[in-house]
């Protein structure tokens, strides 16, 4: 443990006081590139030119002058540095197929950064996938955070694209750390052997691969930046960075830049690469109008320049077969910016609340259902409990939901149970102020009853004739009527009559099965459906009776 303590502490201390190798070319290696030691990142040098290099990162120990120019020189590796806090240099990574990784796009930036004093830059090849570096080196240390500012303000104002797979800046204009220390990103050493970096002209000539050939030009190039200028500009960067003015832009454009902050910062844990592949796949199609193979090539390029693709990404083996997924499935949602919609957006997102009522509905019919069975076949409990259990099996119902319609089944709730008395127990009604009335039949004929039927004898023929009227002793008390049902005309309706019979019952408590058996048993047992219009007005006499008489016997 005392060893691991002494090592730490030795391990911060300065690395410009580390012993430098003996060479020349290697002492200027670090003198560079050899300010922050800590959490450097590696690869293995990759057999086929063509894939990319798994970087990791390094944290068990720092990286010291004499290792870092050793580790340089191993042509089966590649190594990585970061940034501290201040530095002799900057570096833009224009990748591989983006849309500055030419003469004229690395011309282009050139002669932007020419506005912020930086007259002289030294371009190369970073490996064999065709990717530009462009260095910019500095005669004197400038304050890191302030450069990457001033050369992210003056390459997006110009109009440039910075984002993975296409235009990075090292270093990064990275967030402050409030609780940890955020690192600035790291980026591969120039011109290691075998790793494919070689200068190049302003054509992308190759023009060789000598280091001390690059600290040659990088000297004299150093000399030629207007110093001035820049410290002006990093200047104003900074300034306008710690302001933040608030920003009043578009919504879409607040969807881009979001967009785009994804990307740029890539992949940092296990378990993103779908997020990832959809969130490039999206910006490519909404505001790169890519469709179809071009759309799936972008975000292939994109995702394998992004950064922590190689340390975090567990689909490497099938990145190919997931780019095309989120390609095509992106593609079917999303439409260019500026151009008509290729899906309906006018539908509902669901259909939640037409399928609860449809359900809501369904169920209120089964209890009603429910109830008017257990009803006609006596078996309707008259407690509460009982009647709840035995609607709810039989309605397959819970007793939630039953509660929910008490109308439909409570007894305290005599107001629906009258209300559905016609339509249980008699036929449909006709409209909602009617009590049903019976179906019209599909053919009209007289029907007789067989003698046997009749209490009394049957009228000879020539005696009273068809006289219903003419009264006989010969003739039964009941001889002109049927003993089993005949056809009813239909019984005009009284709306009044019928609103004042249901405030009797109301005021009597009783439920329908109570009302179906009084009914039956004043007269003759007769359903409601069929009483006519005088007997109705009897039955509201009968009611009134009792109602007066309940009332005087609760005043006694």
């Amino acid at each position: 443990m005392t060893a691991s303590l002494g090592w730490d502490e030795e391990s911060r201390k300065d690395p410009r006081s580390e012993p430098l190798p003996a060479d020349p070319t290697g002492q200027r290696l670090c003198e560079i590139f050899g300010h922050y030691p800590w959490n450097f990142i590696r690869a293995d040098l990759p057999d086929d030119a063509t894939t990319k290099a798994a970087w990791t990162t390094v944290s068990t120990y720092p990286l010291r002058p004499r290792a870092l120019w050793t580790h340089w020189q191993d042509a089966n590796q590649l190594i990585g540095v970061r940034f501290t806090h201040d530095t002799y240099y900057a570096l833009l990574d224009l990748d591989a197929g983006g849309d500055y990784c030419t003469a004229a796009g690395a011309a282009e930036i050139r002669a932007a950064l020419e506005t912020i004093g930086i007259t002289r830059t030294l371009l190369i090849r970073s490996s064999w996938s065709g990717g530009l570096h462009i260095y910019i080196p500095f005669a004197e240390r400038v304050n890191t955070f302030n450069l990457a500012v001033a050369l992210k303000e003056c390459l997006r104002a110009q109009g440039f694209r910075l984002q993975a797979g296409q235009l990075e800046i090292f270093p990064n204009v990275k967030a402050y750390g409030v609780q940890t220390f955020i690192e600035y990103m790291g980026h591969r050493l120039p011109l290691q052997p075998c790793s494919g970096s070689c200068l190049l002209d302003d054509d992308l000539n190759p023009t060789g691969d000598s280091l001390a050939r690059f600290f040659w030009l990088w000297d004299n190039i150093a000399d030629y930046q207007d110093m001035a200028t820049l410290r002006h500009a990093m200047k104003i960067g900074r300034d306008n960075h710690r302001k933040r003015p608030k920003r009043h832009s578009h919504p879409v454009e607040n969807w881009r830049q979001d967009l785009d902050t994804v990307i740029t910062e890539g992949w940092t844990a296990h378990g993103q690469t779908n997020h990832l592949l959809k969130t490039i796949a999206c910006y490519g199609r909404v505001f790169d109008g890519l469709q179809a193979q071009a759309l799936i090539d972008h975000t292939l390029r994109v995702a394998l320049n992004c950064p922590g693709y190689e340390q975090y990404c567990r689909h490497q083996h099938e990145i190919e077969r997931k780019v095309t997924a989120w390609a095509k499935a992106v593609e079917g949602y999303y439409w260019p910016l500026g151009t008509p919609p290729s899906r309906d957006t006018s539908q509902p997102k669901n259909n939640l609340v037409p399928f609860n009522q449809q359900q809501a509905e369904d169920a209120q019919h089964r209890i009603c259902t429910a109830y008017a069975e257990l009803e006609q076949a006596g078996a309707l409990p008259e407690q509460i409990t009982a009647r709840v259990k035995a609607i709810a099996q039989l309605a397959k119902v819970s007793q939630q939901t039953l509660y929910k319609h008490l109308s439909l089944w409570h007894p305290a709730h005599q107001e629906g149970v009258i209300a559905q008395l016609a339509s249980l127990l008699g036929p449909k009604e006709v409209s909602s102020e009617a009590l049903p009335q019976t179906p019209e039949p599909r053919e009209i004929k007289e029907l007789h009853p067989l003698e046997r039927s009749m209490k009394g004898g049957a009228p000879c023929a020539g005696d009273l004739g068809s006289d219903t009227n003419s009264l006989s002793p010969a003739r039964g008390v009941r001889g002109d009527e049927s003993a089993f049902p005949q056809e009813v005309a239909p019984v005009a309706y009284d709306p009044d009559l019928h609103e004042q019979i249901q405030q009797e019952i109301r005021s009597l408590g009783w439920s329908v099965e109570v009302i179906f058996q009084f009914v039956a048993d004043r007269f003759g047992g007769k359903r409601w459906s069929n009483l006519t219009e005088d007997e109705r007005l009897l039955l509201l006499y009968h009611l009134r009776v009792l109602g007066s008489e309940g009332n005087a016997n609760c005043d006694r």
